[in-house]
């Protein structure tokens, strides 16, 4: 299988079962052959219930899972690539969206026919398929169908209104999954609080910050990537509370879980507005260490974690990064 700048990856996952090493060794296939952006079309399903938790858990804990996994193997390739887990049961494309995607290469985990994917029917016929296994084109590996109803499946409860809000500078795979949850958690709209430039003056690196209307676009186009089909709202945060504070209709927030604690202030300000509070959905973090042997049967130096006692994936780790390479540079 040829490097090429861009690929797509068809990927099926069980939140019933531990992350499989099909799918481990597929992500790592996929990133070590990519160069600039990779686009992981995955199919969430729930086939077994050997795994504990509620479905929401599951489903966030398997995103941060696969963004470990793939940020991991980026590392260890030294590569600089970007990858964005499109859940292709949820994301309402039609044959439309799919052009910018047609002149990829589509790989796919070698898998037996039984676990075939079922596409959606947005998905092209003459999308060129490749194995990861044998390197054979196929397209085998995706059946079109145009009936999907694997989003009733799906064991998480939603909410039409859900908000979540952060400061989103050199998006990142933490972002990446907080949004994705967020999108997965809406039926309707989502309300996205940024935080002002003047709110970020105190902050560290502040130099190497990305203005306001680029880490807005950022976000915009990211979710416009995870879903077409909910209304997407974005403001300016310049307080601790935002949206939260004048928006009476959102019924859920979506935060990680180092701000957790934190977001119960959020839902005091609300009942003495006299708004009702929120439902609190907590996402993994992932974080990094040196000579890591951790989750994932230790195929990455990046793991999921639920405390913050290793270097978490950042910002402001990205802002330090760009000033030591300033620092270098400049000498």
């Amino acid at each position: 299988m040829d490097v090429a700048p861009r690929h797509n990856l068809l990927l099926q996952t069980d939140l019933g079962q531990p992350v499989a090493d099909a799918e481990i060794q597929a992500l790592r296939a996929a990133v070590t052959h990519t160069t600039e952006e990779l686009t992981v079309f995955l199919s969430l399903k729930k086939k077994t219930d050997a795994a504990g938790g509620s479905g929401w858990s599951l489903m966030q804990h398997r995103l941060a899972e696969l963004y470990a996994v793939s940020m991991g193997q980026a590392l260890r390739t030294k590569s600089r690539l970007s990858v964005d887990i499109v859940p292709m049961d949820f994301c309402a494309y039609t044959e439309d969206d799919m052009v910018a995607f047609k002149e990829n290469v589509t790989l796919a985990a070698d898998a037996k026919h039984e676990d075939a994917l079922v596409c959606p029917a947005w998905w092209p016929s003459e999308m060129r398929t490749v194995r990861l296994a044998t390197d054979i084109p196929t397209s085998a590996h995706c059946t079109p169908s145009s009936q999907i109803s694997s989003r009733s499946a799906i064991p998480w409860t939603t909410y039409p209104h859900v908000a979540v809000g952060g400061t989103f500078d050199h998006l990142h795979v933490g972002h990446k999954i907080l949004l994705t949850a967020t999108a997965l958690a809406a039926t309707n709209r989502v309300i996205c609080g940024i935080s002002s430039d003047a709110l970020l003056e105190k902050k560290r690196y502040k130099e190497y910050l990305e203005p306001y209307r680029k880490r807005e676009l950022n976000v915009l186009l990211f979710l416009r990537k995870i879903r077409k089909d909910i209304i997407v709202e974005l403001a300016p945060i310049s307080d601790p509370y935002g949206p939260t504070a004048t928006d009476p209709t959102i019924e859920a927030l979506v935060v990680s879980r180092e701000t957790l604690a934190g977001s119960d202030a959020l839902n005091v300000r609300r009942r003495e507005t006299g708004f009702r509070p929120m439902h609190l959905l907590s996402v993994d973090l992932i974080t990094l260490a040196e000579n890591a042997d951790s989750s994932c049967n230790g195929h990455h130096s990046a793991s999921v974690s639920s405390d913050n006692t290793l270097l978490k994936i950042s910002s402001t780790a990205i802002r330090a990064e760009l000033a030591k390479q300033q620092m270098q540079h400049g000498r």
